[in-house]
């Protein structure tokens, strides 16, 4: 059985394959601040509860997260005992990445790009949402050929809390109508609706950019404030990077 985990700024996922099947999930949010034996108590738990922890044989962690890399790592060697694979340099993922400098592209990027080629094929546009929004495109030859960052939700709410003097902290999530009648509707708007404008926005301008239509995949840990009102034409999946995980791990396992 292997461990898969994706630490992002937002959440770290774990998730739980056997013989390439998802049998469990669960996550929670990423804080630096917490110690080795407070990570390793909630992992125990989720572990233990469905008793999982004497069949697990291998790790891979993908970490946006410098720390907590090092943390996950530390742990898998002294809780379960093996050497836990961290993606990065060297690895083999099967998918191309076509960017001026592919060291600059983060390991949870690489991960999405080869979730959607092995779930969902080529000509992909795949929306991360996290403390940053993310628009990926995988093009015709299945390579990861461009990208887009833009603030998150979060970041955005924020942002008008912070930077202004009578604003109140917000839900993010979306009135039934775009046009706002209070504060409170007025800011969730124009987070949650602008943040699903930009996502449809950004998808035409990627097809018009490469003259063909793309698959439109949506993931991320704030992706579920918007999935309700994106258009008919967007897949939620919420494992998109773990499968990712799962499939660079098959094609750099040791015999």
């Amino acid at each position: 059985m292997l461990l898969a985990v994706d630490v992002g700024n937002t959440l770290t996922k774990f998730g739980l394959f056997s013989e390439g099947r998802l049998v469990g999930t669960f996550q929670r949010e990423t804080n630096v601040r917490e110690t080795h034996d407070e990570y390793k108590a909630r992992i125990d738990l989720f572990l233990k509860t469905h008793d999982f922890l004497s069949r697990i044989g291998a790790v891979i962690v993908s970490s946006v997260v410098p720390s907590l890399k090092t943390l996950l790592g530390l742990l898998a060697k002294e809780y379960l005992g093996l050497t836990a694979l961290t993606v990065g340099p060297g690895l083999k993922t099967g998918v191309p990445l076509r960017f001026d400098n592919p060291l600059e592209v983060g390991s949870d990027l690489v991960c999405d790009a080869v979730g959607g080629t092995i779930r969902y094929g080529k000509r992909l546009f795949i929306a991360d949402l996290g403390t940053a929004n993310k628009f990926l495109l995988l093009d015709e030859d299945g390579a990861f050929s461009g990208l887009v960052i833009a603030p998150g939700l979060s970041i955005s709410m924020d942002a008008l809390v912070n930077r202004t003097s009578a604003l109140p902290e917000v839900s993010m999530i979306a009135p039934k109508k775009v046009i706002g009648k209070n504060t409170v509707d007025c800011m969730n708007s124009g987070i949650a609706y602008g943040t699903a404008f930009q996502i449809e926005a950004f998808a035409d301008a990627f097809e018009k950019e490469t003259g063909y239509l793309l698959k439109r995949i949506l993931t991320g840990g704030n992706a579920a404030y918007v999935k309700g009102i994106l258009t008919d034409g967007f897949l939620a999946d919420d494992n998109l990077s773990l499968y990712g995980l799962e499939g660079i791990y098959q094609r750099n396992r040791r015999e």
